[in-house]
């Protein structure tokens, strides 16, 4: 397949050759069709780097040749040559999607000049197209990691959903991900073009919300400098996403209800309604069809809202898809933080599996990432975790059970003895202890880990216990066992 030549399209064979020496000359290989049907079939059997396309042909007229390539193939420059023309002709070709358009008789350096345009314009418009896609792919339907059969099931509904203008309604937890769903059915809408505003109605102060969301006039009220557009017409052709909706006062929600029904927004202060085109998602995580019924949520605004209700699925409900998250995290933070990080140790995984991560993912995407920064190693250990996360792993092991007496414990995660626990007589001073001598002295290295493994022994390997007994956490303690190299559950050889 060629990837290099220009594709000449004219009827005239005589002016193809002329144009295809001065091309030739200029170092720019060409291919050739003297008929709008022989062009569509060169463009099937190869990938020209731009089109010089005479309007006046046999078969095909060019303008609508011209229009079809635009469609098939946008990311092909086309240079429109021609001896018919006009002002008219020129504007329309261009709105057709021509880069250019050169007459006959044409100037060689003129024509050689367009076409490399043409090819830096057909590079850069291809370049655009990519990033579009690849921005997509990240803000849609792909961004939601799981296969899970929960999250399956809602993103099938959310799929539906972005088939058209539905109001959505989005419940689940705190940390379920509301937002990357939102996103998603944004990115996949016919609205993805428009813009996507996201506004946290609980993290607004009560006095600002309503200016915030419809808009205000210069003077409107104390602070309002200047004339202002609220979120609504912020979004206007988008989507607007108003996250935590139940946090909004009753007079708010009367005015909320207006606009979604007339599809007009008054800003404060304003005498007159502005259109708005919006599509709206809105996001809860409490339990609004309770609220309705304690008079906490009008039920109008309720109904107008839950037109299409999609309940995202805690972490717990998730089955496997822990795993697949925090690889996916892990990849994230190891190249944001640039740490060369390759995965997670299976002690860790196991950990992070037990744990109930009552956060879901946003807890799991927080927990990772200090893991990420904390991590000295290539893999995310159980050091690396939080306690408890760390816990969630004792409590599945079964190691959380009462241990051996106190004094019996201590005495032996410290190696001394009881006689040197007794205390001296009354008003006597303590007696010091000989010093030792230079071949006595060993590392304090070596004796940490021998009371670190005296507490483990004295506690039958409680974790919990030993952690509490040594007066440090149960990370400290995981990555303190990992680096003296002791086998949980059993001394080393």
């Amino acid at each position: 397949m060629t990837v290099s030549k220009v594709l000449l399209v004219d009827d005239d064979p005589k002016l193809l050759r002329l144009v295809e020496h001065e091309l030739a000359e200029a170092g720019i290989e060409s291919l050739t069709a003297e008929t709008g049907k022989e062009a569509l079939r060169r463009l099937k059997e190869e990938e020209p780097i731009a089109v010089v396309l005479d309007l006046l042909l046999p078969d095909i007229a060019g303008k609508d040749l011209l229009a079809r390539l635009r469609r098939e193939r946008p990311e092909l420059p086309v240079v429109v040559l021609t001896a018919q023309g006009g002002v008219d002709d020129v504007v329309e070709c261009m709105k057709l999607g021509a880069v250019d358009y050169v007459q006959k008789p044409f100037d060689a350096m003129r024509l050689v000049t367009s076409i490399r345009n043409a090819k830096t314009h057909g590079v850069l418009r291809a370049r655009v197209r990519s990033l579009a896609d690849e921005l997509h792919r990240g803000e849609g339907f792909d961004a939601i990691v799981g296969r899970s059969k929960a999250i399956r099931a809602a993103v099938d509904l959310l799929r539906r959903a972005a088939q058209s203008d539905v109001t959505v309604l989005l419940e689940g937890e705190s940390g379920t991900g509301k937002e990357v769903a939102a996103r998603a059915v944004h990115a996949e809408s016919t609205r993805r073009t428009g813009p996507f505003v996201a506004v946290n109605c609980g993290a607004i102060p009560e006095g600002l919300i309503e200016s915030e969301l419809f808009g205000h006039e210069k003077g409107s009220f104390t602070g309002a400098t200047e004339q202002r557009p609220g979120r609504f017409e912020q979004a206007d052709g988008g989507t607007l996403f108003l996250d935590e909706v139940g946090e909004l006062r009753l007079d708010l929600q009367v005015k909320l209800l207006r606009v979604l029904q007339e599809r007009q927004v008054t800003r404060v202060g304003a005498g007159r309604a502005r259109p708005v085109d919006v599509r709206v998602i809105a996001a809860t995580h409490r339990d609004l069809k309770g609220a309705v019924g304690r008079g906490g949520f009008r039920e109008d605004l309720y109904y107008r809202l839950a037109v299409f209700p999609v309940r995202l699925p805690p972490l717990r409900e998730r089955g496997g898809d822990i795993l697949l998250l925090a690889d996916v995290f892990v990849r994230r933070f190891a190249e944001r933080h640039r740490k060369r990080i390759a995965g997670i140790t299976a002690e860790a995984r196991q950990a992070l599996e037990a744990h109930a991560f009552p956060g879901n993912v946003r807890e799991l995407e927080n927990v990772l990432e200090r893991a990420v920064i904390l991590e000295d190693g290539d893999t995310i250990s159980l050091g690396s975790l939080p306690d408890d996360v760390v816990c969630a792993l004792d409590a599945t092991r079964g190691v959380d059970r009462p241990g051996p007496a106190p004094g019996a414990a201590a005495a032996a995660a410290v190696g001394i003895g009881a006689a040197a626990a007794v205390p001296p007589p009354p008003g006597v001073a303590p007696r010091e202890p000989p010093l030792a001598s230079p071949s006595a002295i060993i590392k304090l290295e070596d004796e940490e880990r021998r009371v670190i493994l005296r507490a483990l022994e004295a506690t039958a390997w409680n974790l919990k216990e030993t952690a509490a007994r040594l007066g440090i956490g149960r990370a400290t303690l995981y990555r303190k066992i990992e680096r003296f190299g002791l086998a949980l559950g059993r001394a080393p050889p």
